[in-house]
């Protein structure tokens, strides 16, 4: 008897993106939205990646200079070449890709620019070297990196999400070794004139949450993405300063992330001399016996970026962000089909009536001169494809008065949260001692399953002798139940060098600020409505948390009276 194969129906399409030009094509124009709408052929990582260039110094060097070479040989007009300042370090791009020029201008401060917001100059050449080339023919789809060069490659892809969080990356090495500056992959607000910060995996609530604070009166906005962070002390005069360097009385010279350490093992060393800098970055000098470090140490936060590169699905939790979204430059926002607007049929009448009683005068202009099915349908495009993005100047949103503009302008942060969305577990928020605050970062398990140190994979190290590393210490704490997880990572004398210098950071972070662990899942509260209810209640518990700072313990059964 012959069987029978059930064949499964195939799952309606519900977003198009259009064909290239032609087989080569890297980047070209999308259906029309926003003020353009660049397509890549590459929408994620590439698929050749190398953090670990210095391993292999012949590669490497073949590698920048077929770089150097193919961009020298570009015709006149055909490649870009800009200089940025991304917090005091100077980065210089090489391009021949009109959308990723495009994208890198908007996005971070140019010279002029950075010393027009903080009256500062950056002086010198630059300390990072970008060069992204497309068409270079002999090359696979590539992204390279390497600290030895301080250098960065991308050969044959124009997706910027890439490009900016290997400089992202690159910065951060130079930032943490040189001056003790951490730079953490996280989203960043202030309320009741306090900063609060976001570390978790993509989909878990960081923008939500950090967006949601804005309807309070007194919050500002700080960071979508990217945040830099100074530990600092206070000088017996008051004065607040980041140590960078230190030369001891033996003559011993201290850079960098190591100076903390060193400050709390060797502070009866009055006669050592550090130079750093104010919170303002003015330059800084004084002996360690000027510093009165019985008062601890303080983080503050500054931002990272000029505009916001940032997804397009913002528009599905706040819909006061299309207009703003809408007036952008988008990339890769695909176009919809009926059966999409179908399935999204309630979610859209909801943002299309909040859209109609918007309080700006540009958007209700914007959209009054469109049909409730043209509006309905430019909102499902910036939302059907996860990882549509678009360049956003901020202050459209919410006004210069409730953002930070100036990237030296410290805000002190005082809470950080670490997202998650563990649906099995019921407990919704708890206040973290050191080592299960260490644990969770060490481990970064995303909602997926997966480990990402520091829930970051923008950074520049070798992730797999990282990983293999941090497997070796969860084999050992099986047979050590006495010992946590972060107690054996700490006894270990052979740790990466990088593992090393991003957790002696996050050890400063722990002692500055009140850590916590959230888990948003009120969804799963029968009491909590839809979505919208879940995600105002999570805001106003994390607003209620950042006030009061307690040492609290919540889950699903006893939150609600925490906020009573």
């Amino acid at each position: 008897m012959e069987k029978t194969v059930a064949v499964k129906e195939s799952e309606p399409e519900l977003f198009i993106f259009p064909p290239p030009p032609s087989k080569d094509a890297i980047e070209w124009e999308g259906a029309p939205l926003g003020l353009s709408n660049a397509i890549t052929r590459t929408k994620t990582r590439t698929q050749v990646h190398d953090k670990t260039l210095d391993k292999d110094p012949a590669k490497r060097d073949r590698l920048i200079k077929t770089a150097q070479d193919f961009a020298r040989l570009q015709p006149p007009g055909k490649i870009f070449e800009h200089e940025v300042i991304i917090h005091g370090i100077k980065v210089k791009a090489v391009t021949n890709s009109n959308h990723l020029i495009d994208f890198w201008l908007d996005n971070w401060y140019s010279v002029e620019e950075w010393r027009k917001q903080t009256g500062q100059e950056v002086a010198g050449e630059p300390k990072i070297m970008v060069y992204a080339l497309t068409g270079v023919g002999a090359e696979p789809e590539a992204a390279y990196y390497s600290r030895q060069k301080n250098t960065i490659v991308f050969f044959n892809t124009a997706y910027y999400g890439q490009l900016k969080s290997w400089v992202l990356g690159a910065v951060g090495r130079i930032l943490a070794e040189e001056f003790g500056i951490h730079s953490v992959h996280g989203a960043c607000a202030a309320a009741y004139g306090k900063g609060i910060l976001y570390i978790a995996p993509t989909g878990t609530g960081k923008s939500t949450s950090s967006y949601g604070l804005m309807e309070l009166k007194d919050s500002r906005f700080h960071s979508d993405d990217w945040v830099y962070i100074r530990y600092v002390y206070q000088t017996k005069s008051g004065q607040e300063v980041g140590p960078a360097q230190i030369i001891s009385s033996k003559g011993e010279k201290i850079e960098g992330f190591l100076v903390y350490q060193w400050l709390e093992k060797n502070s009866d060393d009055k006669n050592a001399k550090f130079w750093g800098w104010d919170l303002e970055s003015n330059q800084v000098e004084g002996t360690v016996g000027e510093l009165d470090l019985s008062q601890g140490i303080k983080a503050y936060a500054y931002i990272s970026e000029k505009r916001f590169y940032l997804r397009t699905n913002l528009v599905e939790s706040f819909s006061r962000t299309a207009y703003p979204l809408l007036s952008s430059k988008l990339e890769n926002v695909p176009e919809v089909t009926e059966e999409f607007l179908k399935k999204n049929q309630s979610l859209l009448d909801t943002i299309l009536a909040e859209l109609r009683e918007n309080e700006d005068p540009k958007a209700v202009s914007c959209f009054k001169a469109q049909s409730d099915k043209q509006i309905q349908k430019m909102i499902a495009r910036l939302y059907a494809f996860d990882n549509s993005r678009a360049m956003l100047n901020i202050v459209e949103l919410f006004g210069r008065e409730k953002v930070f503009i100036n990237p030296l302008e410290p805000l002190k942060l005082s809470c950080v949260f670490l997202l998650r969305r563990d649906k099995p577990d019921d407990k919704v928020l708890d206040h973290l001692p050191l080592d299960q605050f260490m644990e969770k970062l060490l481990k970064g398990l995303t909602p997926d399953g997966k480990m990402e140190v520091a829930y970051n994979a923008y950074r520049a190290v070798d992730d797999q002798e990282e990983r293999q590393f941090l497997n070796r210490v969860e084999e050992e704490c099986k047979s050590n139940p006495d010992k946590s997880f972060y107690q054996i990572y700490a006894d270990k004398k052979d740790k990466p060098y990088t593992l090393y210098q991003e957790f002696e950071l996050f050890r400063m972070m722990w002692k500055a600020v009140r850590t916590y662990t959230m888990n948003t899942i009120l969804t799963q509260d029968p009491r909590v409505k839809n979505k919208r209810d879940a995600v105002l209640r999570t805001i106003k518990l994390i607003s209620q948390v950042a006030k009061k700072e307690p040492e609290v313990h919540l889950d699903l059964q006893n939150y609600n009276q925490f906020l009573k």
